[in-house]
């Protein structure tokens, strides 16, 4: 029986296969008064995910380049990488430790973000669509600069809100 399920778990390592990045983003929402449309965007994606035959045998990280994130502000965007010291800490990655199904093509994805050089859990709430040719991943999830070590930016009287609102929007190649 033992080496009936180390057959079957070697066979179905074999169908797990690597995804790659056709196109997306990685798109941040933050805050500050009178101006509400801070919305930073990185195309510059890295997936290390794999998948078998189900979406919940996704695995692996996507790494996001924060020195490639640009808003609407090009003064705006220097002091967003002097913040975050994309100099120091250029790659932000999220790597899947679960993909909960919630029935149909929802689902959350747990895992862990290393951002600024802090690791700390986070879930995203996911819609993953996979045929024969694609995955393509749309995810909602949140954090808090402060939870990063990044402190907010303090523009005369205003302060950036800490939340910061991620929109991640992804087409794979299988």
């Amino acid at each position: 029986m033992k080496k009936v399920f180390l057959v079957m778990v070697l066979a179905s390592s074999m169908w797990a296969g690597a995804l790659s990045f056709e196109s997306g983003s990685v798109k941040a929402h933050t805050e500050v008064f009178g101006d509400s449309t801070i919305d930073p965007v990185t195309k510059k994606i890295i997936s290390g995910l794999t998948m078998g035959n189900e979406i919940k045998s996704l695995d692996g990280s996507v790494s996001a380049s924060m020195i490639d994130l640009v808003s609407d502000n090009k003064d705006r965007d220097k002091h967003m990488r002097e913040t975050l010291e994309t100099g120091t800490f250029g790659v932000a990655v999220f790597d899947i430790k679960e993909v909960i199904s919630k029935g149909g093509d929802s689902y959350t994805l747990k895992g862990s973000m290393k951002l600024h050089g802090t690791t700390k859990q986070l879930s995203f709430d996911a819609i993953i669509v996979a045929d024969a040719i694609k995955v393509t991943i749309k995810a909602k999830g949140m954090l808090k600069m402060t939870d990063f070590g990044i402190k907010p930016i303090k523009m005369m009287f205003l302060t950036v809100r800490d939340q910061v609102d991620l929109t991640v929007d992804l087409t794979l190649k299988k």
